[in-house]
């Protein structure tokens, strides 16, 4: 297991002990490697969007 895949279960644990039931995360679509940690450590697609107005 490596070393980020350690820590995300430590926080996911520690969160969970602390009350919180839903983690939220922004991940750009484009950043494929990011994208498959995420949905190999339970992440899925969430029913919110990103919404952004470049100005």
């Amino acid at each position: 297991r490596g070393v980020a895949t350690a820590l995300a279960h430590e926080l996911i644990k520690n969160l969970k002990a602390i009350g919180v039931r839903t983690i939220y995360t922004l991940v750009s679509w484009d950043d494929w490697d990011l994208l498959q940690f995420f949905h190999a450590m339970g992440f899925t697609r969430g029913d919110l969007i990103n919404l952004e107005l470049k100005i």
